[in-house]
């Protein structure tokens, strides 16, 4: 083939079926450019496809730097083998994935819309798998551990995320319950008011108490004693002054 061929070919539109696109593959290719610079006509030219293709997986570009980025997140914080027990690695991914929820809110809609599938978990998945076998499971043990500390984590971030709101709007958590109940009749709702004196002291969104019940849960199905890791869930933290 001449130069000239080449360069026409190079030049030529491709004809037939489009280059298949993924989210997967958008979030790959931003990060193999770099998401300080990454721009979506970038990431186009990269796949080969059109912006407008683009435009049907990702939102913008900050959608698609949120998603390459709590993906980069986690992979950066795998469960590896250095944990003595399979309590304190089921920890860290719990503790990694609230973290990341946390730092990004938009993660959880994102979720909910479906946005964020298997490619964003199957390493993670594959990794975890592999450490906590090590330690007795079966791979659907594991899959059963991993999306139950999955579920526990995305509720508890999406009421941290929701306490935080309430506060940045001026109507703390602990000021609208007061409120709520001022307008009840005083003999409504006993149990709520008597518990109330410990509650509203308390943060309303501990999740650590649930998850070491989570984890005391499936140690007592591994008919495995009941550890110290499971710290006293009757316990309520003092909230901070505010």
């Amino acid at each position: 083939m001449t130069v000239a061929a080449a360069k026409t070919r190079e030049t030529t539109p491709r004809v037939g079926r489009p280059p298949r696109v993924s989210v997967a593959a958008i979030i790959e290719a931003a990060r193999e450019i770099g998401l300080e610079r990454v721009t979506l006509k970038e990431i186009a030219d990269r796949l080969g496809v059109a912006l407008a293709t683009l435009y049907r997986h990702v939102k913008n570009r900050d959608e698609l730097v949120r998603l390459a980025a709590f993906e980069a997140a986690l992979e950066r914080r795998l469960p590896d083998s250095k944990h003595g027990h399979w309590t304190e690695l089921a920890t860290r991914y719990a503790e990694t994935l609230f973290e990341s929820f946390l730092a990004e809110p938009q993660i959880i809609a994102e979720l909910l819309k479906g946005r964020i599938g298997p490619h964003a978990e199957v390493d993670v998945l594959e990794q975890f798998l592999g450490e906590i076998e090590k330690h007795g499971f079966s791979e659907e043990e594991g899959v059963r551990l991993f999306h139950a500390i999955g579920t526990l984590t995305i509720g508890a971030a999406a009421g941290a995320i929701g306490q935080k709101a309430s506060h940045a709007s001026g109507m703390p958590w602990t000021a609208s319950m007061h409120d709520t109940l001022a307008q009840r009749d005083a003999d409504e709702l006993p149990r709520v008011r008597r518990v109330l004196p410990r509650a509203l002291d308390a943060d309303p969104h501990q999740w650590r108490p649930a998850l070491d019940a989570l984890l005391a849960g499936f140690a007592a199905q591994r008919s495995e004693p009941q550890r110290a890791a499971t710290r006293a869930v009757t316990e309520i933290p003092k909230r901070r002054p505010k």
